[in-house]
């Protein structure tokens, strides 16, 4: 490798900005006055956690109960040992709990229904009469439908 004269050094494609409020002796520095939170706010464009905590603040209620049905649903079926636990990735049956969340998804469905078009619907009603045939299936028929 051949040597290089210090003085032709190439211009570092970063810049490195010490924050620290700590000088050399140890002693704090003094600093500026924090900025207030409007002037944040006006000087940069949102953060994308800022952006996403909007987004989720504007959802209308059809859509968040549209997205409690779908938990549910996850929930039904991971409780009726048909898929596994998301974050365990363990298969167990939990009955009680998934009639619970059969008779919740029913619930929202019907406070949705008139607010859905009808594809969406009948989508939603033949879910739920998956739920619970499902249900039915792994609870050998001793518990009833849900």
């Amino acid at each position: 490798m051949a040597n290089k004269d210090p003085s032709e050094e190439e211009e570092p494609s970063f810049r490195v900005t010490d924050r620290r409020r700590v000088g050399p002796e140890g002693v704090q520095e003094p600093t500026q006055a924090p900025e207030s939170e409007s002037e944040k706010t006006a000087e940069s464009p949102p953060t994308e956690q800022e952006r996403k905590e909007e987004e989720f603040v504007l959802l209308p209620v059809p859509d968040l109960v549209r997205i409690l049905i779908a938990e549910l649903q996850t929930r039904a079926l991971v409780h009726m040992g048909l898929i596994p636990n998301p974050a365990t990735h363990l298969v167990a049956k939990d009955l009680p709990q998934a009639r619970l969340a059969i008779d919740c998804v029913a619930a929202l469905i019907e406070q949705l229904s008139p607010l859905a078009a009808p594809p969406e619907r009948e989508e939603l009603q033949h879910m739920l009469a998956n739920l619970r045939l499902s249900f039915v299936r792994q609870s050998g028929g001793s518990h009833g439908a849900a």
